[in-house]
């Protein structure tokens, strides 16, 4: 009885842990602490990258009834060298995104990250950035539009989930309309080549969202995905987690 009293109380700790890990991004800055993220990837031509990517589970679909149970996207920007006027790789390579569940693991391949570039050119390093975001459409959505940003926060308490359920949230918004984000991790693995060759494997940094950087990322997005030519749409996740082959674009 007392090891079941002492299970109750731990439980009891976590989930009012996890209550605090929700922590809005400090204006101007848009989301929450986590909604923006960023790493660099090397080497790509020397050795192959993977990025993995996983969902805490602090959202809750608007019209569900089970708490923190909803998908959330990775919208993924990659950033690479595009010409010679452009050697520093500051411009949109390719963008792409993907939806986690709750627990879920996927995983992407830096080589499949630069294998589609918006300009037929060889990426040897990238730059890229990850916004997260709750996805429109309601429970069990898996919809994700790295070309269309949102640009409010929609994580709903209780109070915002009825009214979300009367066709509204506490925005007076339709309940279909996405979300910036939080409880979205990603790592990604390094290969070095100095002094000797070895590889690490790091968490993706936090960074403040502005709104300039919103507006950047997604037209930009959208312009690339908009063109026609089908270059700039990097693969997103792989169908069942698995990482797809190099040159696989989804």
């Amino acid at each position: 009885m007392n090891k079941r009293l002492l299970a109750c109380c731990a439980m009891l700790v976590l989930v009012g842990c996890s209550t605090f890990a929700q922590v809005p991004a400090t204006p101007p800055a848009w989301g929450y602490t986590d909604t923006l993220q960023i790493d660099v990837l090397q080497n790509l031509t020397t050795a192959d990258s993977v990025i993995n990517l996983s969902n805490a589970g602090f959202y809750t679909p608007p019209t569900s009834i089970f708490p923190n149970t909803g998908y959330i996207c990775a919208n993924i920007y990659v950033f690479g060298g595009v010409g010679l006027a452009d050697p520093s790789g500051e411009q949109l390579a390719a963008c792409c995104s993907c939806a986690i569940s709750r627990n879920g693991v996927w995983s992407v391949r830096g080589r499949q990250l630069t294998s589609n570039p918006l300009t037929p050119v060889t990426l040897t390093a990238a730059s890229v950035k990850i916004v997260w975001t709750t996805p429109p459409g309601g429970v069990g959505t898996t919809t994700c539009t790295p070309d269309n940003l949102p640009a409010t926060v929609f994580n709903p308490t209780a109070a915002q989930l009825a009214a979300a359920r009367a066709g509204l949230d506490a925005n007076g918004l339709p309940t279909n309309n996405g979300g910036f984000a939080t409880g979205g991790r990603a790592w990604s693995t390094h290969w070095h080549t100095v002094p000797a060759p070895f590889g690490t494997e790091t968490r993706f940094a936090n960074a403040p969202l502005s709104a300039q950087e919103r507006n950047v990322l997604s037209q930009n997005c959208a312009n690339t995905l908009g063109n026609g030519s089908g270059f700039g749409k990097c693969a997103g996740c792989p169908t069942g987690g698995a990482q797809a082959p190099v040159g696989s674009v989804q």
